[in-house]
């Protein structure tokens, strides 16, 4: 019957889209036509539009509907939206899209596949946004959009639009929450004009947590994070026919435990660094398992990370067209820390890193046409240089442990870096309309990448008298360009006012790179990925404008996928030889009443390897040397380095089925009282987090958040309840083979959002 799971469950949310669609009473259609869902007005194809006019597969959420669900980050739009996800561990880092995004290794200076967009500004590393206090919109666009966005985004765009200042009258706004593990989230707005054509806007955030994981050795609780942060923004219309916006941000993230909350999954007998005589985790009170939440590491950890940035945004209004000038800068400093990753009671490994500091210039141009006109278009420049530099990272690894002391420094001193990735491109993307119902949809990109970087080591004064003698590593040095052209061509046509039917093809560019290892200085050259998309959908308006069902289906083939492997200590980026990822995609709302409406959407992505020559998984070796010989054979082989080919293997972290089911409630309860209710249910599919091993198997999940509350109708003010995970699901970032440790050792990567949040909250506007 497991076989047949997944496809009920399927069939069950595809039927639950279908009866949302069409199972729907004949009452409804004849209630009064005012009953309507709101209009979502988008920027996806950078100019103001409807969402059921763009023909492309996006995904909108407005703030009241985010805010509905009770997420607190950006990250957390994964368990709101299908076919997002958000990884945090080396070899799944930043958003994906159907199923496809970053898996750069620890000090890779590769971009990323899914661009961030905040305020029109392509974000390359961090985040301006750590709070969703200030949001209007989001936006999630899938498939490549290098033609709309002058970045390389080869699978897709997260964008966010928020608020702009009003300079209508003064107001703002002021949200507080308690909740589990001491949760506090304060938040607020406030905008004031300063005059008939300027206004300012001002938001602040504070929010914290205690830990969540017991670390038993140290008698401490990791994982316990404070962000706090502000964003400023003004807003001058100087004239009739010029604007200028400009927005500046700071924020902070500090963290009490290392990065990897890791406790253990399985150990297998025999590791004497997880057994007697060396260590008994009976006497800790730990048995390793999924559902352990008790880390027994010796070693210290923090984190303390700073994002700020600013941007000015220009807009002339040139007769009916628009020329905006969009100037960023973006900067990330990685405060010093500790941090231990042989997830083990004895000093097996300990590492600090001194500095991080990321800094990115941008500056695009882009002219827009008129809307409405034959030809519609959007045209531009966009430059961009972004900076790494590693001020030096030390880590010391004890191989023999517990029984032969021995202290190797891996990273020969203090490992240090610098990396400059240099991007210039000219795009633009249009829109020719043959007659009112067919139009010809076509864009060009041509882009242009540098990257040039730099790896050396030195003498650490801090190491131990007892460490082996080393050499610090000269200073090694790499350099790789590329061009590119690439674009996309499609039509879109229109039956009635009501439907919109598109497809197209696009093709979708991911520039080269060179890194060096974060630990061992190892060099790598990256080549392109690119992407070949082809997507065909419908997006469609019924029921007097009271139900949309939208739909695509898509195919994608991607070449030189850019990944990152654990090669011995540490994760290395490198290319593998394709990847292909189909499927389908479906959302659907209907505004049953003025009180009620429901939501359902589905995200199918088959995500598979089409060629990938990779090191022998972990659980292959554990079976002996007949399976390694048997399995482990791929061309380039030798006795000492097997290796297997993934060809028919799901991409790692990629689920095959994910959606969400919603609905929100809001009633007149008393004279100038309302009451609300939005619950949500998001599930995911089972996931690898290493191909070609069945013991990084996470389960299947879903989450339920819920929220009620009273409040003004007026929008006042408001007291609610919410919870988040309200069935406490225990869910994990991933499973992993821990480092350092005997074939068949594996841990828990913990995460926040697998434990049950239960709160209060409060808010007012004015």
């Amino acid at each position: 019957m497991k076989i047949f799971e997944p496809a009920m469950r399927l069939c069950g949310c595809a039927t639950a889209i279908a009866l949302v669609a069409a199972i729907v009473p004949s009452a409804l259609a004849q209630q009064s036509d005012a009953i309507t869902l709101e209009e979502i007005v988008v920027t996806a194809s950078r100019r103001q539009e409807k969402l059921q006019d763009v023909p492309l597969a996006v995904t909108a959420v407005s703030a009241e509907q985010l805010a509905a669900t009770g997420v607190k980050g950006l990250t957390d739009i994964q368990y709101t939206t299908p076919g997002v996800q958000f990884g945090s561990t080396p070899n799944d880092a930043g958003f994906r899209l159907r199923g496809v995004g970053s898996a750069g290794g620890f000090a890779s200076s590769s971009e990323s596949p899914v661009g961030v967009v905040v305020d029109g500004v392509v974000v390359g590393f961090g985040s301006p946004v750590e709070s969703l206090g200030d949001i209007e919109r989001l936006e999630v666009l899938k498939g490549p959009q290098g033609t709309q966005f002058g970045k390389n985004a080869s699978s897709g765009v997260v964008s966010v639009t928020t608020r702009r200042p009003d300079m209508k009258a003064v107001s703002g706004d002021l949200f507080a929450s308690y909740a589990s593990l001491d949760e506090t989230d304060i938040h607020g707005n406030l905008n004031v004009p300063l005059a008939e054509n300027a206004a300012l806007a001002i938001y602040a955030f504070d929010r914290r947590y205690d830990g969540f994981v017991t670390n038993v050795v140290r008698n401490e609780e990791w994982g316990g994070t404070k962000r706090q942060g502000v964003r400023g923004k003004l807003l001058v219309e100087a004239s009739d026919s010029f604007t200028a916006y400009l927005i500046a941000d700071y924020s902070q993230r500090k963290q009490k435990g290392p990065g990897q909350l890791w406790t253990l999954n399985k150990v297998p007998a025999g590791d004497p660094r997880f057994n007697p005589p060396g260590v008994n985790l009976a006497t800790l009170g730990v048995t390793p398992s999924y559902d352990n939440e008790l880390s027994v590491e010796n070693g210290a950890g923090n984190e303390d990370e700073r994002n700020y940035g600013s941007s000015l945004e220009l807009n002339w209004l040139l007769g009916d067209y628009e020329l905006t000038s969009l100037s960023a800068w973006r900067g990330q400093d990685m405060r010093p820390s500790v941090y231990s990753i042989d997830a083990g009671p004895l000093s097996t490994f300990e590492a600090r890193r001194k500095n991080t500091a990321r800094s990115m210039l941008s500056q695009e141009i882009r002219l827009t046409s008129p809307q409405n006109e034959i030809l519609e278009y959007v045209t531009g420049l966009y430059l961009s240089r972004q900076k790494v530099e590693q001020t030096g990272e030390s880590a010391l690894l004890r191989p023999a442990l517990p029984f032969a002391p021995v202290t190797i420094s891996i990273t020969a001193g203090l490992n240090s870096g610098e990396t400059t990735t240099e991007s210039a491109a000219l795009f633009g993307d249009g829109k020719l309309h043959l007659d009112e119902k067919f139009s010809i949809l076509g864009g060009l990109r041509v882009s242009k990448d540098w990257v040039e970087a730099s790896n050396w080591s030195e003498r650490d004064p801090q190491l131990p008298a007892n460490v082996t003698p080393y050499t610090p590593r000269a200073r090694s040095t790499g350099k790789v360009n590329d061009s590119s052209l690439s674009g996309r061509i499609g039509a879109e046509y229109k039956p009635v006012d009501d439907v919109l039917l598109y497809g197209t093809y696009a093709q979708g560019y991911l520039g080269p790179t060179v890194t060096f290892s974060a630990l061992s200085g190892t060099r790598t050259e990256v080549d392109p990925q690119t992407v070949d998309d082809f997507t065909i959908g419908a997006k469609t308006t019924l029921l007097d404008g009271r139900l949309t069902l939208n739909g695509n289906l898509f195919h994608d083939k991607y070449k030189n996928l850019q990944t990152a492997v654990l090669r011995g200590s540490e994760f290395l980026t490198e290319n593998a030889g394709g990847l292909r990822s189909k499927g389908f995609e479906l959302e659907s709302n209907l505004q049953v009443t003025q009180e009620l409406r429901l939501n359902a959407s589905l995200a199918y992505a088959d995500a598979v390897f089409t060629d990938y020559v990779t090191a022998c998984p972990n659980y292959i070796q554990q079976q002996g040397a007949a399976a390694i010989a048997a399995q482990c054979n791929a061309p380039g082989s030798t006795s000492a380095t097997p290796l297997y080919q993934a060809k028919g293997n799901s991409l790692a972290n990629a689920p095959k089925v994910s959606y969400t089911l919603g609905a929100n409630y809001q009633r007149d309860v008393l004279e100038g009282l309302l009451f609300d209710m939005n619950v949500n249910y998001a599930w995911r599919d089972k996931t690898y987090n290493a191909v070609g091993n069945p013991d990084t198997k996470h389960p299947a999940y879903g989450v339920v958040n819920i929220s009620v509350g009273f409040g003004a109708d007026d929008g006042a003010w408001r007291a609610g309840l919410f919870a988040r995970n309200l069935f406490d699901e225990n869910f994990k970032a991933a499973i992993l083979a821990t480092p350092f440790a005997n074939v068949g050792n594996y841990v828990n990567w913990n995460v926040r959002e697998g434990r049950r949040t239960l709160g209060v909250s409060l808010e007012t506007r004015f």
